[in-house]
C-alpha cells in the first residue's frame, strides 16, 4: 500500500513541476512516506530523517570550507551552511503524531496523513512562500517560475485524479489500491486511526486503471486493500467479481492481491486463485496467534479452528499454491502456553513464509489500554523461537520442492 502511496505523491508532485532526483543531496524537497503500523519502523524513520539533514549540513560544510550550527540548518538558512531540504513527514505516522511531530523533530517542516495527499502541493506553495530561502541556490527565473506552478494547483484534487496521478517506480507492475482504510478494529492496530474506516472505489475506477497500466506496459497488477476480500461495489459484485473482471483484461499477465483477512475468505476465493490461470498461485492469510484466548482479545473475529480449516481447504483447492502469513507474539496477556499454540498452527499449515513480530502497543489502538504485561525479554525469546521454527519449515518445503 505505501509503495503506491509513494507513487501517487511522486505523480502530484511531478505534475506541478518538481523532478526526481538521484539522491536526497539534490533535493530540495523529502518527502517520508511512512507507516505507523510497528514501532520499530517509525523510529527507522526518525533516525533517517536525523541522517538526511545532517548528512546535507555536513556536506555543505565540507563543501565550503566553512563552519555552521544546527539551528541554521534547522531554519533553512542561506549561508555558511546552504540549505537543508524540506522535510515531509507523510503518511500514517503524519495522522499518527500531527503537530506533535514538530516536538519530536526539529528538522521536520510539514506533516500529512494518508488522506491528505492531495493537499502537499498547496502546503509546499505556503512553504516556499512564506520560505523564499528554501529555493536558494535556484536562479530567480527558475525559481519565480517553479513558485507559478505551485500556486496554480487546486489543493482539492478528486480521488480519481489521485489514483491516475500518472507515475509509477515499477518496471512491469502497477500497485492498484482498490480499498481505503478498515473497519476491522482489531485490538493492536492503529489502521482504522490512521487511515479511516473502509472505504471501496468504484469497480469502473479500478478497472479503467488497470487498463491503463497495461497500455503503458505493466502487465503484473496487483490489487491492494487492508482487507481485499471485503471489496463490494454496490450491486456489481465482490472482490471475486472484480478480480475475474482484472483477469479478463487483455494483456494482463499476472495478478496478485494483499491483504486477506481470514473471516472473509472461503472457497469461492480460493477456486478463483486456483482457476484463474493469470492469478497468482498465492495468498498471505494473517492468522497473528494460535490462541483462542489471545485471538478473542485481539478481535480477530475467528478461531484457530477456523483458521486451520481455510488452510487445508487452500491446500487442497489450490495445490502447490503458495500460503504465507503475519504472526504477533508477546500479546497482552500471552502466556507460553498461548505461545505454543502459536508455534503448533506453525507447524501444522507449513506456510511458505511467515511474517513474525513482537508485540509493542500502538496509540489510539484498543490494546494501548491494556497492561502490556510480557516482559522484553519474553517477548524477544519467543520471536526467535518462532522465527527458528519457521526458518526451518521453510528450509524443509525448499528442499522437498527441489527434490520433486
Amino acid at each position: 500500500m505505501n509503495v503506491r502511496d509513494s507513487e501517487v505523491i511522486a505523480g502530484i508532485l511531478m505534475q506541478v513541476g518538481f523532478e526526481l532526483v538521484g539522491s536526497e543531496d539534490e533535493a530540495d524537497v523529502v518527502v517520508f512516506n511512512t507507516c505507523a503500523v510497528r514501532e520499530h519502523a517509525e523510529e527507522k524513520v526518525w533516525s533517517e530523517i536525523g541522517r538526511v539533514c545532517k548528512a546535507r549540513r555536513n556536506k555543505e560544510r565540507a563543501a565550503r570550507g566553512l563552519a555552521g550550527n544546527a539551528r541554521e540548518l534547522r531554519k533553512g538558512v542561506p549561508g555558511p551552511i546552504g540549505r537543508k531540504p524540506v522535510i515531509g513527514l507523510v503518511g500514517c505516522m503524519g495522522r499518527n503524531y500531527g503537530a506533535g511531530a514538530f516536538e519530536r523533530s526539529p528538522f521536520v517542516d510539514f506533516v500529512a496523513g494518508p488522506q491528505d495527499i492531495s493537499k502537499i502541493p498547496e502546503i509546499l506553495k505556503r512553504i516556499f512562500h512564506s520560505r523564499p530561502s528554501a529555493l536558494y541556490g535556484k536562479g530567480e527565473d527558475e525559481a519565480n517560475l517553479f513558485e507559478r506552478k505551485i500556486w496554480e494547483i487546486d489543493g482539492d484534487v478528486r480521488p480519481e485524479q489521485i489514483y491516475h496521478s500518472g507515475f509509477r517506480s515499477g518496471k512491469t507492475q502497477a500497485y492498484i489500491v482498490i480499498s481505503e482504510g478498515c473497519s476491522n478494529h482489531c485490538s493492536y492496530c492503529i489502521v482504522p486511526y490512521v487511515r479511516g474506516p473502509l472505504r471501496h472505489r468504484r469497480r469502473e475506477d479500478i478497472l479503467r486503471e488497470v487498463r491503463d497500466a497495461v497500455s503503458r506496459g505493466l502487465s503484473e497488477i496487483f490489487l491492494l486493500g487492508q482487507n481485499v476480500n471485503s471489496y463490494r461495489s454496490g450491486d456489481k459484485g465482490d472482490f471475486v467479481d472484480l478480480l475475474e473482471d482484472a483477469h479478463a483484461i487483455e494483456g494482463v499477465k499476472e495478478i496478485t492481491f494483499t491483504s486477506s483477512h481470514p473471516r472473509d475468505s472461503g472457497i469461492r476465493l480460493f477456486k478463483a486463485v486456483g482457476g484463474l490461470e493469470r492469478v497468482k498461485k498465492w495468498l498471505h492469510l494473517p492468522f497473528q496467534s494460535g490462541s483462542d484466548r489471545v485471538l478473542k482479545a485481539m478481535n480477530r473475529g475467528y478461531n484457530s479452528k477456523y483458521y486451520l480449516e481455510l488452510a487445508r481447504e487452500y491446500r487442497r483447492i489450490v495445490p502447490g499454491g503458495e500460503l504465507s502469513t503475519d504472526v504477533i507474539v508477546g500479546f497482552p496477556g500471552e502466556t507460553e502456553e498461548d505461545f505454543q499454540a502459536t508455534c503448533r498452527i506453525l507447524e501444522e499449515v507449513r506456510f511458505n513464509k511467515a511474517y513474525i513480530f513482537k508485540y509493542s502497543p500502538r496509540p489510539h489502538s484498543r490494546a494501548a489500554d491494556m497492561e502490556d504485561d510480557v516482559p522484553r525479554r519474553e517477548k524477544e525469546r519467543r520471536h526467535k523461537l518462532a522465527l527458528d521454527l519457521q526458518k526451518r519449515i521453510s528450509l524443509s518445503g525448499k528442499q522437498w520442492r527441489k527434490a520433486k
